[in-house]
């Protein structure tokens, strides 16, 4: 079965959409939205479908958790640290500066466990502090990318990868993309044929099976 990732740009998003992202992440609004969406965020899809494909059963904010164990991982692996560590910082500095939605005494899991599939996690903050939030828990879990290929039931190879060094941005998400792919077949893990599409709604962020992107 064929995927689509479908990713959206922050140039070209309406006004209020812009202003949005730049309350969000600040006066370096194009870098920190690409290095997220453009960068991270792709490899967190490609673990969405990675779920898809395996035996794997979770609820859906256990998936959410694991994807992001599963880009941190592979970033790691692949030595893309210091890219990482920008994200950690941009991310932290983010939530330090948003109020926690979670109320005394009830932990961030056990709070957005409660008030999945309600009303109030689809309130902008309350749904984008959960976002950056499980990537900054991710990051402190530091599980190795074997540990998530065996959850995945995928008997890991260690082959030659290849970093990408060049400039992140809407128009090099494509080979951001490919050469995750490339490298994580390269290690046996089962990707499935993906295709970037990108979208001029920067809030649209997801992956889907081809048919359903049509």
């Amino acid at each position: 079965m064929d995927y689509v990732i479908q990713s959206g740009r922050y140039e070209n998003g309406t006004p209020e959409q812009q202003m949005g992202f730049r309350q969000l992440f600040g006066e370096e609004v194009q870098y920190r939205f690409d290095l997220y969406f453009h960068w991270y965020n792709l490899i967190h899809e490609l673990g969405h479908i990675l779920v898809s494909q395996s035996n794997l059963k979770l609820t859906d904010i256990q998936e959410e958790m694991f994807v992001n164990e599963f880009a941190v991982s592979y970033y790691r692996y692949v030595g893309e640290n210091s890219r990482l560590y920008d994200l950690q910082m941009i991310l932290q500095e983010i939530i330090d500066q948003m109020p926690a939605p979670m109320p005394e005494g009830e932990s961030f899991l056990e709070y957005y466990t409660r008030i999945w599939n309600t009303e109030e996690l689809m309130q902008v903050m309350t749904y984008g502090y959960f976002q950056l939030n499980s990537v900054l828990e991710a990051m402190k879990k530091q599980r190795s990318l074997e540990e998530i290929a065996g959850d995945l039931e995928v008997r890991m190879d260690h082959a030659p990868t290849k970093t990408y060094k060049e400039e992140i941005s809407s128009k090099a998400a494509e080979k951001v993309l490919q050469t995750a792919i490339a490298n994580l077949r390269q290690l046996r893990f089962p990707v499935p044929e993906v295709r970037l599409q990108l979208m001029d709604d920067p809030s649209i962020q997801c992956a889907r099976r081809e048919d359903e992107a049509k």
